[in-house]
């Protein structure tokens, strides 16, 4: 084994910890929370350790960090979106129902149990991929990397299962599915 690779890996952790304060107040100003921020640079110095090797040249490591950066705070915003975008919708078809928050929880099942159903009808890939994106809110490139794809190749089959999960609803669940499959009476279990 090569003396090389910690020698560099040292290198890399002492030019990055160097700068800790600069990278911090980067992605504060991005994301708005000292605690997020904190979070993300420590994913981030995490990540340039395991990616120590693709840097050539030791003057480059910042301007390289900060590209790392840049992608995990737009990862951020992705993940954060979708949980945003799920929770809204909840939160705005809860209020049209004029329910109380505290049947929230209820409500969601409800609408989980009959997509459920459909997703598992899905090829398996798609299936995961949907369950680990949209539901649980997971990155696509986290997601990705669980299942062995890449990044573009995952993009392409979640854009299909969503194609496909629209059509199988509305097979399924007829005008409902179209509506926006609120009031749903499907039967649980396609």
């Amino acid at each position: 084994m090569s003396h090389a690779a910690p020698r560099r890996s040292e290198e890399l952790i002492a030019a990055l910890n160097s700068q800790r304060g600069a990278f911090k107040a980067f992605l504060a100003a991005r994301v708005g929370s000292a605690a997020e921020a904190e979070d993300i640079l420590q994913n981030g110095l995490v990540k340039a350790l395991q990616r120590a090797g693709e840097v050539r040249e030791t003057e480059k490591i910042t301007a390289w960090f900060y590209q790392l950066l840049r992608h995990a705070v737009i990862d951020h915003y992705r993940a954060n979106g979708a949980t945003r975008r799920r929770d809204a919708v909840l939160g705005t078809t809860l209020a049209a129902l004029e329910e109380d928050v505290a049947t929230a929880a209820g409500f969601e099942a409800q609408i989980c149990t009959c997509l459920g159903g459909v997703v598992e009808t899905l090829k398996p890939q798609q299936a995961e991929l949907l369950r680990r994106v949209d539901l649980h809110g997971e990155s696509v490139q986290d997601a990705a990397r669980a299942l062995g794809l890449s990044a573009n190749n995952a993009s392409v089959t979640l854009h299909r299962a969503r194609k496909d999960l629209k059509a199988k609803l509305e097979a399924f669940c007829g005008d409902c599915a179209a509506e926006a499959c609120l009031d749903c009476d499907c039967e649980p279990g396609v």
